[in-house]
């Protein structure tokens, strides 16, 4: 399983305890995930075709440009990489804290249902219940955010190694084709001086 695709099911696993915990119907969250984790899916599966190249406009390619452009790409992949590795890592440390005030909401309400109703301790175990609830919530917006710069992210690497394969196998056969075209030269310029050898002895 990919990073993209674990990281969007751990969100949606924790969306759903949280709202189990707290006791809402608050499900459109969870959808949401869900509409990413296929697009994240779709994202990732989709075939790269090679493009159909034309000779003409292999022939007028710059080099140097194209090697220049495959650099470049790669430099933007390799940071993108980087990004995306640091802003895991960063999730994956607030999924941890989110589960924990998860656990701390099941304790809380776990405490206010065990207090007579109407009593004073009643209603300070609901305060503070209320209060953590409010405090996971805000958590979890925050967690959300960071899950969709996360898959932005992983969409971008996709979009960008995709441009990459794409440079590469113009490159490959850019040089396919030049590689060719001299064999072509060298098999001509052989087949003249043989001619001109015949043309001598005559």
């Amino acid at each position: 399983m990919n990073t993209s695709f674990r990281f969007l099911i751990l969100t949606i696993f924790i969306s759903l305890g949280f709202i189990t915990s707290c006791n809402d119907d608050e499900m459109t969250s969870a959808e949401e995930e869900k509409s990413i984790v296929n697009d994240t899916t779709n994202v990732a599966s989709t075939p790269t075709e090679p493009p159909p190249y034309d000779d003409e406009e292999i022939d007028k390619i710059n080099p140097e440009d194209l090697s220049r452009q495959i650099k470049e790409i790669g430099e933007k992949i390799e940071k993108l990489e980087k990004e995306s590795t640091r802003h895991f890592d960063e999730y994956t440390q607030m999924a941890e804290f989110q589960k924990k005030i998860l656990g701390e909401i099941r304790r809380k309400k776990m405490i206010m249902r065990s207090k007579p109703v109407g009593s004073e301790e009643q209603k300070k175990a609901q305060k503070d219940f209320e209060d953590e609830k409010k405090y996971g919530k805000e958590k979890l917006q925050i967690l959300k955010e960071k899950n969709i710069l996360l898959h932005r992210l992983t969409k971008s690497i996709t979009e960008a190694k995709k441009e990459q394969m794409e440079l590469q196998k113009k490159q490959d056969y850019f040089l396919k084709r030049q590689k060719e075209k001299q064999e072509k030269e060298k098999q001509e310029k052989e087949k003249q001086e043989k001619e001109n050898k015949k043309t001598k002895k005559n």
